[in-house]
């Protein structure tokens, strides 16, 4: 980004601040008419102080897939998006039943380079524990509607064909989660299966 000329009319101009806010111009600049410059300048400390050494320019300027563990890593194809949360700064907010001090103090999203391969095997992992269930509900489902499976559960309870279908389904959530911890413990061994196993995200949590 080209720096900015400086603008007399702003302390923060020509500042590290400036650089941290990363404002293409003046005009665009969200705070330039703020009177709290000095608790914008406090936020921005803090916020220096919890990134990870290095910062996290590196997660999404980098041609290379960030969860890749392989020797010769996977081209960036696109970007897995983490919202990183603090408490800090302690902010009182209105809300209906009067103030109470906010939750989150300091919100840094990351966007973290990811290949292709990578990013169908996220889907994998977050899918599949639903998938699997739907398919052999819907399947037992299918089922149940024929007269031969059941009108001989109808005849010893009315109940019968219901609870099956209940245990079938039960079985497809055993089965969605036994296949997926199969597939992440694989695939473990190529990428970083958990996000928060990151390094940069491990520091970070280890901030608070």
């Amino acid at each position: 980004m080209e720096k900015l000329p400086v603008n007399p009319n702003c302390e923060l101009s020509g500042t590290k601040y400036c650089a941290a806010l990363n404002m293409h111009t003046c005009a665009a600049c969200t705070i330039r008419d703020s009177e709290n410059k000095g608790e914008i300048i406090s936020d921005l400390d803090l916020y220096e102080t919890l990134l990870p050494e290095g910062g996290i320019a590196h997660l999404f300027e980098s041609r290379e897939c960030q969860f890749c563990k392989t020797p010769v890593k996977g081209k960036r194809r696109g970007y897995a998006i983490l919202d990183m949360a603090h408490p800090e700064p302690r902010r009182v907010q209105k809300w209906l039943f009067g103030k109470r001090t906010a939750r989150i103090g300091t919100m840094i999203p990351l966007q973290m380079g990811v290949c292709p391969k990578c990013r169908k095997r996220f889907l994998l992992m977050e899918y599949l524990p639903m998938l699997i269930p739907v398919v052999f509900g819907i399947g037992a489902l299918l089922l149940l509607s024929l007269d031969a499976i059941r009108n001989p559960l109808v005849d010893l309870s009315m109940f019968a064909p219901f609870g099956t279908w209940i245990v079938i389904t039960l079985v497809g959530i055993i089965l969605g989660k036994l296949v997926t911890d199969g597939f992440e413990r694989a695939w473990a061994k190529e990428m970083e299966t958990d996000v928060m196993r990151h390094p940069v995200i491990a520091e970070m949590t280890d901030k608070g």
